[in-house]
């Protein structure tokens, strides 16, 4: 497949999510081609365009727990202020909660990206609404027609 193809068609499937979960923010990380760590590739609601340039480090924010320990992390005020307040997707882009969790190829079941909402209000997210989403949504099967590294 195409990269470009794959791209507009992870926004599109990102778009419709982002839509029914009621967030203001989606965004997807994929691996950098140029270096071995993952990064924001596919931003949505994004106002202040920084997020792209963000590189995701091991245990650092809300994508970098779910990049340490491959399940679905959630953080707002209520809960866990102290990662709200080291997040810095949710810092750059002033959001008040958030949900990450793992993108998994379908033909390995490794995780080939992370997938994060987050909404500028304080209205919580549940960890079982991303989970359903993520059984219903299609981002999976477009991941694994990467073949490693960034999309056009």
């Amino acid at each position: 497949m195409n990269g470009s193809y794959i791209r507009e068609r992870l926004a599109l499937e990102l778009e419709q999510l982002r839509a029914s979960s009621r967030s203001d923010f989606a965004a997807i990380a994929l691996p950098a081609a140029d270096v071995r760590a993952m990064r924001w590739q596919i931003v949505l609601g994004g106002r202040k365009g920084k997020v792209e340039q963000i590189r995701i480090k091991p245990g650092i924010g809300l994508g970098g727990m779910v990049l340490r320990h491959g399940t679905i992390y959630t953080v707002n005020d209520r809960e866990n202020a102290d990662l709200l307040e080291a997040c810095p997707v949710m810092l750059a882009e002033g959001l008040g909660t958030g949900i990450a969790c793992p993108l998994l190829e379908s033909a390995t079941g490794s995780a080939a990206g992370i997938l994060l909402f987050g909404r500028r209000g304080n209205e919580a997210y549940a960890k079982f609404e991303l989970s359903r989403r993520g059984e219903d949504s299609r981002l999976s099967l477009l991941l694994s027609g990467i073949q490693g590294g960034e999309i056009g």
